[in-house]
């Protein structure tokens, strides 16, 4: 499978982004059919991080971060509010969840995440192998948002996003933009 090596974010992007994410959030109700973590109205990105925040937040994990990822930690830094998943008319109660990993306020939740993934590695690395992608050895996977994963491998140019859920894991964006414009900004 041949992936992007260039920096595919830049501030134009990720501007246009942030302001159609926060306007969507900004007008958009829950909706009451839909099972699964949705943001509540109003949910605003948090300001983005320092060169030594983000400096600190990767020695903290022991990883090199993508350069779009990088880039897009400098402009936002997670999400404001929690999700909300009210399992349709199930009965069930609702459940909220964390939405877009902040640090340092989400710091313990992404290291838990990455032990999990880092337990079943070979699983995960088999799993992404049988679908044609071959999962670096030394690279590192960080949770970014609720099971979506982010790369870091040899090379800072990629930033290929996985979708990992226990063993069962898929390339879920070849890189950063394109992963945040399917999960964010769907038609």
């Amino acid at each position: 499978m041949s992936l992007p090596t260039t920096s595919l974010i830049d501030d134009a992007f990720l501007g246009e982004f942030k302001r159609r994410t926060e306007s969507r959030w900004e007008h958009e109700d829950i909706n009451p059919s839909i099972y699964g973590f949705q943001f509540q109205r109003g949910t605003r990105w948090n300001r983005g991080l320092t060169e030594g925040e983000i400096e600190t937040y990767q020695a903290v994990l022991g990883v090199q971060f993508p350069n779009d990822f990088n880039h897009m930690l400098r402009l936002m830094n997670g999400t404001d509010l929690p999700t909300v998943n009210i399992y349709s008319s199930s009965g069930k109660p609702q459940r909220i969840s964390v939405g877009v990993y902040s640090y340092p306020r989400d710091l313990s939740i992404v290291q838990e995440l990455r032990r999990g993934a880092e337990q079943d590695r070979d699983e995960i690395a088999a799993e992404l192998s049988d679908q044609g992608f071959e999962l670096e050895s030394n690279a590192n996977l960080v949770p970014i948002f609720s099971h979506r994963y982010i790369i870091c491998g040899t090379d800072p140019g990629k930033s290929i996003v996985l979708s990992i859920v226990g063993t069962d894991a898929i390339v879920y964006g070849n890189s950063l933009r394109t992963y945040l414009q399917a999960e964010f900004l769907p038609n």
